[in-house]
């Protein structure tokens, strides 16, 4: 088979580009723009055509896209004009999950570190499954992908309402918010039944969040984790610089202490239903406890990018985007570094998201010693919206918390060169990054 993926460069698209190439296929597509994935696909073999054109067509037998590419696109149409059949992402992953015993992380939060942990405390343990990951780690050897045969783990996007129809043997859900809610007709309530569809579908085992009040209304009879509650639950949380520990339990029954090297009570419990997922699947207590120690982040997961010693700033770079997200982020930072100041780089992503959280994104920054708030990255929304990232600049004002506004990577790199003593964190879904990366070439390679 020869397949054409639209947007191969995606950190879900790559992976299943390189899977497909694996077993024999024939793979090539196209990408936007070139980034980090479509130079590792090249450098596998796979070709990439940079900007989607009517041209970029070699006589493909299926057709691959995500929702994110529309009508209108040169190379869709094309495919719809020689009949050639167009399946979605998600379709594709979820054909390949039937093949073998499968273990899918889900929810809005977690579920990258969450798949990440999973996979690599399989791996330790001897197991040699085949993963796709939302995200680039060193315990895989492709980085977002690795190649097995004993059962697949993947991370299962719930962005667009598509994962309702997996049917996984083992999930994880790590908890439930009102996130992309544009995919559900803005209601919470579609969001939620589509996860209570997911659950009734998994096959031997489900690990759902106890703590988390939208999970203990949608789920029943599943295997909880949690800290207060949970048949897996942890307690005696104590943290440490760059580190921090913990106690499991498994109903009445302790596990031991644990010990983690990246920061955040989110990470505990991202831990903790890895602990609950791979112990319920045989795996030794002790073994878990050596890959959870020697566990390292997904990148852009607390990343740490680079330290500038003349100025004593300590550079690091993570996804969060959510409001959630990004107040658990900037509370692990300051226990990670306690005493320290820290200065947030934020980038708002999607304007619907930003009239949804309706002045929430203010509020989860505002425990930050001072934010430059970035130009809101669209990620292919179009048309009008009467909100863009000053709101969170007026919202930080009226907290009393420093802020600029910065419109491009220039205008960051000035302002932070007049920082000091400090951890810098970049937080955000979009080209955020790239200023991150950019800052530190600058700034911490120029002593």
């Amino acid at each position: 088979m020869k397949y054409h993926f639209i947007g191969i460069g995606g950190i879900g698209m790559s992976g299943l580009a390189m899977h497909l190439a694996s077993e024999g296929d024939q793979v090539y597509g196209s990408n936007y723009e070139e980034n980090e994935r479509v130079a590792y696909l090249r450098g596998k073999g796979i070709g990439v055509f940079i900007g989607h054109s009517y041209e970029n067509f070699e006589k493909p037998d299926v057709v691959v896209r995500t929702t994110a590419i529309k009508q209108g696109n040169p190379e869709l149409e094309r495919a719809i004009f020689e009949s050639v059949p167009t399946i979605y992402r998600m379709e594709l992953l979820k054909s390949l999950l039937l093949r073998d015993t499968s273990v899918c992380i889900t929810g809005t939060d977690g579920k990258t570190t969450t798949t990440a942990m999973v996979s690599k405390i399989l791996i330790d343990s001897g197991r040699d499954p085949t993963v796709f990951l939302g995200g680039i780690n060193p315990i895989l050897k492709d980085g977002n992908y690795r190649k097995g045969k004993d059962l697949i783990v993947s991370e299962l996007d719930e962005s667009d309402g598509f994962f309702a129809s997996f049917k996984p043997d083992y999930a994880v859900i790590t908890n439930v918010r009102g996130d992309h809610l544009e995919h559900y007709d803005n209601s919470f309530d579609n969001l939620k039944n589509h996860f209570r569809y997911f659950s009734r579908s998994v096959g031997k085992l489900l690990v759902t969040n106890a703590d988390d009040p939208a999970s203990e209304r949608i789920f029943t009879d599943t295997l909880t984790f949690g800290k207060d509650r949970g048949y897996y639950r942890f307690t005696d949380r104590s943290t440490g610089i760059m580190n921090q520990t913990f106690r499991c339990f498994r109903g009445n029954e302790d596990l031991g202490l644990f010990k983690l090297m990246i920061p955040g009570e989110f990470n505990v419990y991202n831990a903790t239903a890895a602990i609950a997922l791979t112990h319920e699947m045989g795996v030794p207590i002790e073994s878990i406890k050596n890959s959870l120690e020697s566990y390292r982040s997904v990148d852009r997961r607390f990343t740490f990018r680079g330290l500038d010693d003349f100025r004593n700033l300590f550079f690091f770079d993570d996804y969060a985007h959510t409001p959630d997200e990004i107040s658990n982020t900037i509370r692990g930072a300051r226990e990670f570094f306690p005493g320290k100041n820290v200065i947030v780089v934020f980038q708002p992503h999607r304007y619907s998201r930003l009239v949804r959280e309706n002045g929430r994104f203010a509020n989860s920054l505002k425990d930050a010693t001072e934010v430059c708030v970035f130009k809101l990255y669209e990620a292919y929304e179009k048309g009008q919206y009467a909100i863009d990232e000053t709101e969170v600049l007026k919202g930080l004002s009226s907290y009393g918390v420093p802020a600029v506004h910065a419109v491009n990577y220039s205008e960051i790199l000035e302002w932070l060169e007049k920082k000091r003593d400090a951890v810098i964190l970049f937080l955000g879904a979009g080209d955020i990054t790239e200023a991150s990366k950019m800052s530190v070439l600058k700034l911490c390679e120029a002593h």
